[in-house]
Protein backbone atom coordinates (compact mmCIF):
# COMPACT_ATOMS: atom_id res chain seq x y z
CA UNK A 1 0.00 0.00 0.00
CA UNK A 2 3.06 2.47 0.76
CA UNK A 3 4.72 1.85 -2.43
CA UNK A 4 1.40 2.54 -4.45
CA UNK A 5 1.05 4.92 -2.71
CA UNK A 6 4.34 6.58 -3.33
CA UNK A 7 4.19 5.61 -6.99
CA UNK A 8 0.73 7.42 -7.04
CA UNK A 9 2.58 10.71 -5.77
CA UNK A 10 4.98 10.33 -7.93
CA UNK A 11 2.93 10.55 -10.63
CA UNK A 12 0.52 12.91 -9.68
CA UNK A 13 3.16 15.76 -9.44
CA UNK A 14 5.75 14.84 -11.86
CA UNK A 15 8.74 15.91 -9.26
CA UNK A 16 11.16 16.91 -11.94
CA UNK A 17 12.40 19.94 -9.91
CA UNK A 18 13.43 20.46 -6.53
CA UNK A 19 10.89 21.11 -3.95
CA UNK A 20 12.39 23.99 -2.13
CA UNK A 21 13.52 26.20 -5.56
CA UNK A 22 10.38 28.34 -6.70
CA UNK A 23 12.78 29.67 -9.83
CA UNK A 24 10.95 27.27 -12.18
CA UNK A 25 7.76 26.80 -11.02
CA UNK A 26 6.60 27.91 -14.29
CA UNK A 27 8.01 24.99 -16.34
CA UNK A 28 6.73 22.12 -14.25
CA UNK A 29 5.07 19.47 -15.62
CA UNK A 30 2.09 17.67 -14.32
CA UNK A 31 0.18 15.00 -14.18
CA UNK A 32 -2.35 13.63 -16.61
CA UNK A 33 -4.82 11.73 -15.24
CA UNK A 34 -5.31 8.00 -16.54
CA UNK A 35 -7.15 6.18 -14.71
CA UNK A 36 -11.03 5.91 -14.69
CA UNK A 37 -11.61 6.25 -10.84
CA UNK A 38 -11.34 10.31 -10.43
CA UNK A 39 -12.82 10.12 -7.01
CA UNK A 40 -9.94 7.88 -5.78
CA UNK A 41 -7.20 10.20 -7.49
CA UNK A 42 -8.97 13.92 -6.23
CA UNK A 43 -8.40 11.71 -2.32
CA UNK A 44 -5.21 11.26 -2.94
CA UNK A 45 -4.71 14.91 -4.18
CA UNK A 46 -6.25 16.34 -1.55
CA UNK A 47 -4.40 13.97 0.99
CA UNK A 48 -0.93 15.14 -1.23
CA UNK A 49 -1.83 18.93 -0.23
CA UNK A 50 -2.79 18.48 3.23
CA UNK A 51 0.63 16.99 3.50
CA UNK A 52 2.50 20.03 1.94
CA UNK A 53 -0.14 22.44 4.12
CA UNK A 54 1.38 20.89 7.66
CA UNK A 55 5.18 20.99 5.96
CA UNK A 56 4.76 24.51 5.17
CA UNK A 57 5.31 23.46 1.65
CA UNK A 58 5.55 26.76 -0.32
CA UNK A 59 4.03 26.59 -4.28
CA UNK A 60 3.65 29.54 -6.11
CA UNK A 61 0.77 27.91 -8.06
CA UNK A 62 -1.01 25.13 -8.59
CA UNK A 63 -2.39 25.46 -12.24
CA UNK A 64 -6.22 23.93 -13.19
CA UNK A 65 -6.27 20.05 -13.81
CA UNK A 66 -5.76 19.70 -17.68
CA UNK A 67 -8.69 20.15 -19.93
CA UNK A 68 -8.15 16.95 -21.64
CA UNK A 69 -9.52 15.33 -18.53
CA UNK A 70 -13.02 16.11 -19.46
CA UNK A 71 -12.54 14.54 -22.97
CA UNK A 72 -11.94 11.06 -21.20
CA UNK A 73 -13.83 11.37 -18.21
CA UNK A 74 -18.36 9.91 -18.82
CA UNK A 75 -21.01 12.41 -19.26
CA UNK A 76 -22.21 12.36 -15.74
CA UNK A 77 -18.54 13.25 -14.48
CA UNK A 78 -17.79 15.51 -16.68
CA UNK A 79 -19.62 18.91 -14.24
CA UNK A 80 -17.67 17.87 -11.42
CA UNK A 81 -14.48 18.10 -13.17
CA UNK A 82 -15.32 21.50 -14.87
CA UNK A 83 -15.89 22.84 -11.50
CA UNK A 84 -12.33 21.49 -10.42
CA UNK A 85 -11.23 23.09 -13.25
CA UNK A 86 -13.11 26.11 -12.41
CA UNK A 87 -10.61 26.53 -9.13
CA UNK A 88 -6.64 27.86 -8.55
CA UNK A 89 -5.05 27.68 -5.66
CA UNK A 90 -2.49 29.89 -3.99
CA UNK A 91 -0.36 28.46 -1.15
CA UNK A 92 1.21 31.14 1.37
CA UNK A 93 3.87 30.00 3.75
CA UNK A 94 4.27 32.33 7.29
CA UNK A 95 6.80 31.74 10.46
CA UNK A 96 3.35 31.42 12.09
CA UNK A 97 1.15 30.01 10.07
CA UNK A 98 0.27 28.73 6.66
CA UNK A 99 -2.82 29.55 4.79
CA UNK A 100 -4.14 28.37 1.57
CA UNK A 101 -5.97 30.95 -0.28
CA UNK A 102 -8.67 30.12 -2.57
CA UNK A 103 -9.44 32.61 -5.81
CA UNK A 104 -12.33 32.40 -7.94
CA UNK A 105 -13.86 29.39 -5.85
CA UNK A 106 -17.44 27.77 -6.71
CA UNK A 107 -19.94 26.56 -4.01
CA UNK A 108 -19.38 23.17 -4.40
CA UNK A 109 -15.31 22.58 -3.54
CA UNK A 110 -14.22 18.87 -3.39
CA UNK A 111 -10.80 19.72 -2.18
CA UNK A 112 -12.50 21.36 1.29
CA UNK A 113 -15.07 19.39 2.45
CA UNK A 114 -18.02 20.12 4.68
CA UNK A 115 -16.08 17.80 7.26
CA UNK A 116 -12.74 19.68 7.25
CA UNK A 117 -14.79 22.63 7.34
CA UNK A 118 -16.52 22.08 10.25
CA UNK A 119 -13.12 20.79 11.56
CA UNK A 120 -12.00 24.32 11.13
CA UNK A 121 -14.64 26.07 12.66
CA UNK A 122 -14.79 23.80 15.94
CA UNK A 123 -10.65 24.45 16.49
CA UNK A 124 -10.95 28.15 16.23
CA UNK A 125 -14.56 29.29 17.39
CA UNK A 126 -15.44 32.76 17.02
CA UNK A 127 -15.57 34.64 20.56
CA UNK A 128 -18.31 37.12 20.96
CA UNK A 129 -17.08 40.47 21.10
CA UNK A 130 -17.86 41.92 25.10
CA UNK A 131 -16.71 45.41 26.29
CA UNK A 132 -13.54 44.65 27.70
CA UNK A 133 -11.98 42.60 24.41
CA UNK A 134 -13.26 45.37 22.27
CA UNK A 135 -9.71 47.07 21.69
CA UNK A 136 -9.99 50.89 21.99
CA UNK A 137 -8.35 53.96 20.39
CA UNK A 138 -5.73 55.56 22.46
CA UNK A 139 -6.75 58.63 24.13
CA UNK A 140 -6.07 61.88 22.65
CA UNK A 141 -5.13 64.64 25.00
CA UNK A 142 -5.47 68.20 23.66
CA UNK A 143 -2.41 70.05 23.02
CA UNK A 144 -1.61 73.30 22.66
CA UNK A 145 -1.26 74.57 18.99
CA UNK A 146 1.09 77.44 18.49
CA UNK A 147 0.36 80.32 16.75
CA UNK A 148 3.47 80.72 15.00
CA UNK A 149 2.90 80.42 10.98
CA UNK A 150 6.22 78.76 11.12
CA UNK A 151 6.73 77.00 13.85
CA UNK A 152 9.28 73.51 14.40
CA UNK A 153 10.79 74.96 11.52
CA UNK A 154 15.26 75.23 11.34
CA UNK A 155 17.94 72.85 12.91
CA UNK A 156 17.51 71.76 16.14
CA UNK A 157 18.79 74.20 19.08
CA UNK A 158 19.15 73.80 22.59
CA UNK A 159 16.93 77.56 22.91
CA UNK A 160 13.40 77.07 24.45
CA UNK A 161 12.46 80.03 21.92
CA UNK A 162 14.26 81.42 19.66
CA UNK A 163 13.19 83.82 16.04
CA UNK A 164 15.14 84.98 13.54
CA UNK A 165 14.35 88.54 11.78
CA UNK A 166 14.94 90.41 8.61
CA UNK A 167 17.26 93.60 9.98
CA UNK A 168 16.61 95.22 6.92
CA UNK A 169 12.79 95.32 7.78
CA UNK A 170 11.97 94.00 10.80
CA UNK A 171 10.08 90.76 9.39
CA UNK A 172 10.05 87.09 11.08
CA UNK A 173 11.59 85.00 8.65
CA UNK A 174 11.80 82.06 11.15
CA UNK A 175 10.87 80.80 14.73
CA UNK A 176 10.35 78.67 17.04
CA UNK A 177 7.53 79.45 20.27
CA UNK A 178 8.39 83.04 19.48
CA UNK A 179 5.65 84.38 20.84
CA UNK A 180 5.56 82.72 24.21
CA UNK A 181 6.03 85.18 27.44
CA UNK A 182 9.77 84.00 29.29
CA UNK A 183 11.89 85.71 31.94
CA UNK A 184 14.77 87.66 29.72
CA UNK A 185 17.23 88.58 32.25
CA UNK A 186 19.85 91.19 30.95
CA UNK A 187 17.59 91.23 27.35
CA UNK A 188 15.64 93.77 29.63
CA UNK A 189 18.39 96.11 29.29
CA UNK A 190 18.12 96.51 25.82
CA UNK A 191 14.94 98.84 26.40
CA UNK A 192 16.43 100.85 29.18
CA UNK A 193 19.30 101.72 26.86
CA UNK A 194 17.17 103.01 24.15
CA UNK A 195 14.80 104.61 26.34
CA UNK A 196 17.63 106.58 27.91
CA UNK A 197 18.53 107.38 24.59
CA UNK A 198 15.11 108.26 23.46
CA UNK A 199 15.07 110.72 26.61
CA UNK A 200 18.51 112.31 26.10
CA UNK A 201 17.00 113.63 23.21
CA UNK A 202 13.51 114.36 24.11
CA UNK A 203 15.01 116.62 26.85
CA UNK A 204 17.95 118.02 25.12
CA UNK A 205 20.73 116.46 26.64
CA UNK A 206 24.18 115.87 25.78
CA UNK A 207 25.63 112.39 26.30
CA UNK A 208 29.26 114.02 27.06
CA UNK A 209 28.69 116.74 29.10
CA UNK A 210 25.69 115.67 31.40
CA UNK A 211 26.89 113.60 34.49
CA UNK A 212 24.74 111.04 36.30
CA UNK A 213 25.46 110.44 40.06
CA UNK A 214 25.61 106.65 41.47
CA UNK A 215 23.12 106.51 44.03
CA UNK A 216 23.62 104.40 47.20
CA UNK A 217 20.71 101.71 46.48
CA UNK A 218 22.64 101.16 42.83
CA UNK A 219 25.93 100.21 44.77
CA UNK A 220 23.87 97.49 46.32
CA UNK A 221 22.24 95.31 43.45
CA UNK A 222 24.31 92.74 42.90
CA UNK A 223 24.48 90.84 40.13
CA UNK A 224 26.68 91.79 37.32
CA UNK A 225 28.33 95.15 37.91
CA UNK A 226 29.88 97.82 35.72
CA UNK A 227 31.99 98.50 39.22
CA UNK A 228 29.82 101.51 40.08
CA UNK A 229 29.87 102.86 43.57
CA UNK A 230 28.10 105.49 45.75
CA UNK A 231 28.73 108.95 44.28
CA UNK A 232 30.79 108.57 41.48
CA UNK A 233 29.85 110.82 38.33
CA UNK A 234 29.92 109.88 35.39
CA UNK A 235 28.63 111.27 31.76
CA UNK A 236 25.52 109.47 30.16
CA UNK A 237 27.47 108.09 27.43
CA UNK A 238 29.80 106.07 29.72
CA UNK A 239 26.80 105.47 31.66
CA UNK A 240 25.46 103.75 28.47
CA UNK A 241 28.69 101.67 28.09
CA UNK A 242 28.55 100.46 31.82
CA UNK A 243 25.32 99.01 31.12
CA UNK A 244 25.60 97.30 27.99
CA UNK A 245 29.24 96.25 27.95
CA UNK A 246 29.90 94.85 31.38
CA UNK A 247 25.97 94.32 31.90
CA UNK A 248 26.22 96.64 35.03
CA UNK A 249 22.82 96.24 36.96
CA UNK A 250 24.36 99.08 39.26
CA UNK A 251 24.29 101.26 36.33
CA UNK A 252 20.22 100.41 35.32
CA UNK A 253 19.36 101.66 38.83
CA UNK A 254 21.22 105.10 38.46
CA UNK A 255 20.09 105.49 34.54
CA UNK A 256 16.11 105.12 36.10
CA UNK A 257 17.32 107.27 39.47
CA UNK A 258 18.71 110.39 37.90
CA UNK A 259 15.70 110.16 35.00
CA UNK A 260 13.33 110.43 37.86
CA UNK A 261 14.98 112.62 40.06
CA UNK A 262 15.63 115.16 37.71
CA UNK A 263 13.09 114.97 34.75
CA UNK A 264 10.28 113.59 36.84
CA UNK A 265 9.02 110.86 34.58
CA UNK A 266 8.18 107.12 35.47
CA UNK A 267 11.21 105.32 33.95
CA UNK A 268 9.32 102.02 34.06
CA UNK A 269 5.93 103.32 32.87
CA UNK A 270 7.86 105.02 29.98
CA UNK A 271 9.64 100.99 29.40
CA UNK A 272 6.44 99.69 29.16
CA UNK A 273 4.82 102.28 26.77
CA UNK A 274 7.83 102.23 24.54
CA UNK A 275 7.31 98.57 24.52
CA UNK A 276 3.18 99.20 23.41
CA UNK A 277 4.37 102.16 20.40
CA UNK A 278 5.99 99.48 18.97
CA UNK A 279 3.67 96.31 19.09
CA UNK A 280 5.50 94.69 22.19
CA UNK A 281 1.96 92.19 22.87
CA UNK A 282 3.56 89.90 25.27
CA UNK A 283 5.93 92.39 27.12
CA UNK A 284 5.87 93.56 30.87
CA UNK A 285 8.65 95.24 32.67
CA UNK A 286 9.06 95.60 36.20
CA UNK A 287 12.45 97.16 36.10
CA UNK A 288 15.82 98.19 34.57
CA UNK A 289 18.17 95.53 34.38
CA UNK A 290 15.97 91.84 34.78
CA UNK A 291 17.31 90.47 37.35
CA UNK A 292 14.60 89.20 40.12
CA UNK A 293 14.90 88.63 43.63
CA UNK A 294 12.97 89.51 46.74
CA UNK A 295 13.24 93.36 45.67
CA UNK A 296 12.37 92.87 42.61
CA UNK A 297 8.97 91.11 41.50
CA UNK A 298 8.92 88.53 38.19
CA UNK A 299 6.36 90.47 36.26
CA UNK A 300 9.09 91.20 34.32
CA UNK A 301 8.70 89.00 30.51
CA UNK A 302 9.08 89.31 27.01
CA UNK A 303 9.05 87.09 23.93
CA UNK A 304 11.37 86.08 21.36
CA UNK A 305 9.75 87.77 18.62
CA UNK A 306 8.95 90.89 20.90
CA UNK A 307 12.36 91.56 21.86
CA UNK A 308 13.60 90.77 17.72
CA UNK A 309 10.73 94.26 17.18
CA UNK A 310 12.76 95.75 19.67
CA UNK A 311 16.08 95.05 18.41
CA UNK A 312 15.21 95.93 15.42
CA UNK A 313 13.82 99.66 16.59
CA UNK A 314 16.72 100.13 18.72
CA UNK A 315 19.14 99.28 15.63
CA UNK A 316 17.80 102.35 13.98
CA UNK A 317 19.61 104.48 16.38
CA UNK A 318 23.04 104.98 15.64
CA UNK A 319 23.94 105.81 19.05
CA UNK A 320 23.05 102.48 20.35
CA UNK A 321 24.20 100.30 17.58
CA UNK A 322 27.54 101.85 18.16
CA UNK A 323 27.60 101.06 21.70
CA UNK A 324 25.83 97.49 21.19
CA UNK A 325 29.12 96.82 18.97
CA UNK A 326 32.38 97.66 21.26
CA UNK A 327 34.54 95.21 23.19
CA UNK A 328 36.29 97.08 24.97
CA UNK A 329 35.44 100.63 26.50
CA UNK A 330 37.58 102.68 29.42
CA UNK A 331 35.60 105.11 31.14
CA UNK A 332 37.03 107.79 33.88
CA UNK A 333 34.32 108.12 36.75
CA UNK A 334 34.91 111.12 39.49
CA UNK A 335 33.99 109.28 42.42
CA UNK A 336 32.41 110.96 45.81
CA UNK A 337 35.90 112.51 47.02
CA UNK A 338 36.62 114.49 43.47
CA UNK A 339 39.06 111.97 42.61
CA UNK A 340 39.68 110.37 39.34
CA UNK A 341 39.42 106.74 38.32
CA UNK A 342 39.31 104.54 35.60
CA UNK A 343 37.32 101.92 35.03
CA UNK A 344 37.97 98.96 32.00
CA UNK A 345 34.79 97.42 30.63
CA UNK A 346 34.82 94.25 28.36
CA UNK A 347 31.92 93.51 26.24
CA UNK A 348 29.99 90.18 27.18
CA UNK A 349 28.72 89.16 23.84
CA UNK A 350 31.78 86.90 22.45
CA UNK A 351 30.22 86.81 19.62
CA UNK A 352 31.66 90.32 18.27
CA UNK A 353 35.02 88.48 17.29
CA UNK A 354 33.11 85.82 15.05
CA UNK A 355 31.93 88.91 13.07
CA UNK A 356 28.89 89.95 15.14
CA UNK A 357 27.44 93.55 15.46
CA UNK A 358 25.86 93.41 18.92
CA UNK A 359 23.76 93.36 20.84
CA UNK A 360 23.05 91.64 24.07
CA UNK A 361 23.49 88.66 27.04
CA UNK A 362 21.35 87.66 30.04
CA UNK A 363 21.47 85.11 32.27
CA UNK A 364 19.77 84.19 35.52
CA UNK A 365 18.21 81.11 37.29
CA UNK A 366 15.02 81.37 36.55
CA UNK A 367 15.48 82.91 32.37
CA UNK A 368 18.63 80.81 31.89
CA UNK A 369 21.28 81.61 29.18
CA UNK A 370 19.61 83.94 26.63
CA UNK A 371 21.00 86.18 23.99
CA UNK A 372 20.45 88.70 21.09
CA UNK A 373 22.61 88.99 18.28
CA UNK A 374 22.69 91.07 15.18
CA UNK A 375 24.51 90.10 12.06
CA UNK A 376 25.17 91.72 8.76
CA UNK A 377 26.92 90.98 5.57
CA UNK A 378 26.86 93.36 1.67
CA UNK A 379 23.51 91.90 1.32
CA UNK A 380 21.46 91.11 4.07
CA UNK A 381 21.42 91.34 7.89
CA UNK A 382 20.06 89.00 10.41
CA UNK A 383 18.55 89.72 14.19
CA UNK A 384 19.18 86.31 16.21
CA UNK A 385 16.96 85.51 19.45
CA UNK A 386 17.59 82.78 22.28
CA UNK A 387 16.03 82.50 25.31
CA UNK A 388 16.53 79.94 27.77
CA UNK A 389 18.87 77.96 25.81
CA UNK A 390 21.17 75.11 27.50
CA UNK A 391 24.42 76.35 29.04
CA UNK A 392 26.00 79.92 28.43
CA UNK A 393 28.08 78.25 25.61
CA UNK A 394 25.41 76.32 23.97
CA UNK A 395 23.97 79.97 23.29
CA UNK A 396 27.16 80.77 21.22
CA UNK A 397 26.70 77.56 19.24
CA UNK A 398 22.94 77.99 18.55
CA UNK A 399 23.55 81.30 17.44
CA UNK A 400 25.83 80.24 14.69
CA UNK A 401 23.73 76.93 13.77
CA UNK A 402 20.67 79.42 13.49
CA UNK A 403 23.03 81.83 10.89
CA UNK A 404 24.50 78.98 8.44
CA UNK A 405 20.75 77.63 8.32
CA UNK A 406 19.39 80.70 7.26
CA UNK A 407 22.00 81.85 5.32
CA UNK A 408 21.54 78.49 3.05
Amino acid sequence: MKQEYSENRQQLLSLKYQPTSTNNYRNQLFWQPQTDNLNSTLMLAQRIFREYKQNKFQVRKVSAIHQQLKEKEPEQKKQKTTIIDSKRFHMYSHPKNTRVKQLNSTANNSFYSKKSTEKYQQSSPIKPKTASSISRAKRMLPQQISISPIDSVGPLVSAQSWCILNGKNGQLMSGQHQYKSRQMASITKIMTCWLALKLTQQYHLDLDNTYFTVPEKAERIGGTTAQLSSGDKLSIRDLLYGLMLPSGNDAAISIQHNFELYKGCDFIQQMNQSAQDIGMEMTSYSNPHGMNSCLYHEDNYSSAYDIGVLTYNAMQNLQFASIVKTKIYFSEIEDKFGESKEIFWENTNKMLYQGFRGVKTGITKEAGPCVVEYFEDNQNSYIIVLLNCRSVDQRWQDTIKLLDWIRQ
